[in-house]
């Protein structure tokens, strides 16, 4: 070599490469991890929305009653039958972070006129959460249940509630 040339040798870069290996092997699956929990979160605080509009829906009324299982059929109608009361999603469940609306139960135990149950499947397509008037919980439903455990950590569990 000549003198004064400047410059890296090889095995410093191979160690440099082996440094940013080593670093995106611990990065990557904490970022998947953290994009999934950050799904959930949408998809949970969008149908604790939800859970807002039925409240209003149903002190709108008279009678106190959430809206009857024949109103809400799919997500569409979910979206009509609240836009009135607070509720303005997209047309598409998945801009709200939910791969499908699975359903709506009125009328539901042995209140028929007081207490409901939304059930959606976040984007994730594994994740099956559940909106009832006492709140919003992660259902056993989740394929795997340990979604609820490992991602979903501040969201009660169904089952605390006494739902399945």
């Amino acid at each position: 070599m000549r003198r004064g040339q400047k410059g890296f040798t090889l095995i410093e870069l191979m160690i440099v490469v082996a440094i940013i290996g080593i670093l995106a092997a611990i990065a990557i699956p904490n970022f998947i991890s953290f994009k999934k929990k950050s799904i959930i979160a949408t998809a949970a605080a969008n149908l604790e929305t939800v859970r807002s509009a039925l409240s209003q829906y149903a002190a709108d009324r008279d009678d106190g009653c959430y809206p009857p299982q024949t109103a809400i059929a799919s997500y569409d109608t979910l979206v009509s039958t609240l836009k009135n009361y607070g509720l303005s999603f997209a047309s598409s469940p998945t801009s709200v972070k939910w791969q499908s609306f699975d359903a709506y139960q009125g009328g539901a135990g042995t209140d028929p006129c007081t207490l409901y149950t939304v059930q959606i499947t976040v984007s994730d397509g594994e994740t099956v959460l559940k909106a009832t008037p006492q709140g919003v919980c992660c259902s056993g439903e989740s394929t795997p249940a340990s979604n609820c455990d490992n991602y979903a950590k501040n969201i009660l569990k169904c089952s605390d509630l006494g739902i399945n």
